[in-house]
């Protein structure tokens, strides 16, 4: 499927195409907002694996 649009999009020889400004925007929005989830899920997954290997101490009874 992907190799046929990969093919008709390469043997069109005259294209004619217009993205309107809102079209635009709404393209850098998607962008922008993949990055910033993927920031907020890299330090999510971060957390989660700094404490499944933190070496917390556990408080000593014996000491008053």
């Amino acid at each position: 499927m992907a190799f046929s649009l990969l093919l008709l999009c390469l043997i069109c020889e005259d294209g004619v195409a217009y993205i309107n400004p809102s079209s635009g925007y709404i393209l850098w929005q998607a962008l922008f907002g993949a990055i910033v989830g993927s920031m907020f899920f890299a330090k999510k997954i971060w957390f989660f694996l700094k404490n499944i290997f933190a070496k917390e101490k556990a408080p000593d009874s014996t000491q008053s």
